[in-house]
């Protein structure tokens, strides 16, 4: 109990007060009933009863109104189980339409089974794993869409961030990506534009994972990433688009494709620039352009252990996952089953980026 008391303290310390007690929704199950009025934020998942859910607890709110997958910010009373408005709220329209490809229920087999002509030890054992229905982003997210993350108030905001993202971003000042400028001139090679279609880029985990809250999602488990990338229904490809590697098929080191900078080697291109190098459900750049953050936490012997259905990664660690390979690459790092990462939070690189996951249910 001490543990948990301490741990509202600082929560109530990290984020501002303005006059009432900032309480996670996850949290007023556990602590003793906070002096009211309180304030929470969380995402719109039922309008009617309104119900708010910050990812891991669920509320009911009287006295608002609001559009499924809205992030507000309530200010009210809270009586142990539902909280009635009393004070100011504000609403964050829920973000423009992403879109959005369905990966169906059912099993798949993940890793390597030592045929891939690369093979490195924490790529298995190939084991099969059940997923959930789930839907994720068809592209990488774009400069575009994360601009609308930016000016909705996603870097003032401490409701989209977990407390430790949003403590890194306050330590280091953070108020935008790294590379964010458009102009950019990467390792010597030649200068180039990011437009609102290229891959948002320079984003670190924290980064990342507040933007899909706020987008009203998550980062893909790492499993989720993999189906999506390599599974035919039958068997999994070794890349996206087939089990021969092809340089042509993705922005990577050695490809000479005019729409991705041709051998312009140190810039991503926009997104779908290599519609060729498709995965079997259709989504691009699971290869080569950026490298995406996973919800993993990294463990080399995790597959050992993995649990058969919806495998939500180890518990802990001090590296999180990301897959795909960069525009830096090589052939190796591009097969679906290479699992790439980075120690946080101290790396947010130009070739680092994401997508987006929306779970079923």
């Amino acid at each position: 109990m001490k543990k948990l008391l301490l741990a509202f303290v600082l929560l109530a310390l990290v984020l501002p007060v303005q006059g009432s007690y900032v309480v996670r929704v996850s949290h007023l199950q556990y602590f003793p009933a906070p002096p009211n009025p309180i304030k929470v934020a969380g995402r719109v998942m039922s309008a009617s009863p309104l119900k708010l859910n910050d990812g891991s607890g669920e509320i009911t709110v009287v006295g608002a109104t609001a559009a499924v997958s809205d992030f507000l910010v309530v200010t009210g009373d809270w009586d142990g189980s539902v909280l009635t408005v009393t004070g100011e709220v504000t609403n964050y329209a829920g973000p423009a339409a992403t879109e959005m490809v369905y990966i169906p229920a059912g099993s798949f087999l993940m890793g390597n089974n030592s045929s891939e002509g690369y093979s490195y030890p924490d790529e298995l054992p190939q084991h099969s794993v059940y997923l959930s229905g789930y839907w994720i982003g068809k592209y990488e997210v774009t400069r575009g869409e994360y601009r609308r993350f930016m000016e909705a108030g996603g870097y003032s905001s401490p409701a989209y961030w977990t407390s430790a993202g949003w403590s890194w971003k306050v330590s280091n000042s953070r108020t935008e990506p790294r590379y964010w400028a458009a102009d950019q001139d990467w390792y010597g090679g030649d200068p180039f534009v990011q437009t609102d279609s290229h891959p948002v880029v320079g984003v670190s985990y924290y980064e990342a994972a507040a933007y899909c809250n706020w987008a009203g999602g998550h980062l893909p488990t790492e499993a989720q990433w993999e189906k999506a990338a390599r599974w035919t229904g039958s068997y999994p490809h070794v890349y996206p688009w087939a089990n021969i590697w092809d340089a042509e098929k993705c922005n990577n080191w050695y490809d000479t494709n005019p729409a991705g900078g041709g051998d312009q080697r140190y810039q991503t291109a926009p997104v779908g620039s290599y519609p060729l190098g498709a995965s079997p459900y259709g989504l691009q750049d699971m290869a080569g352009n950026a490298w995406e953050w996973c919800r993993d936490w990294y463990s080399s012997s995790y597959y050992s252990v993995s649990p058969t259905t919806d495998p939500p990664g180890p518990s802990s660690g001090s590296y999180r996952v990301l897959r795909g390979g960069g525009w830096d690459s090589y052939d190796d790092y591009y097969r679906s089953a290479y699992r790439g990462a980075y120690f946080l939070p101290a790396y947010w690189y130009d070739y680092f980026g994401f997508r987006l996951v929306r779970s079923e249910g």
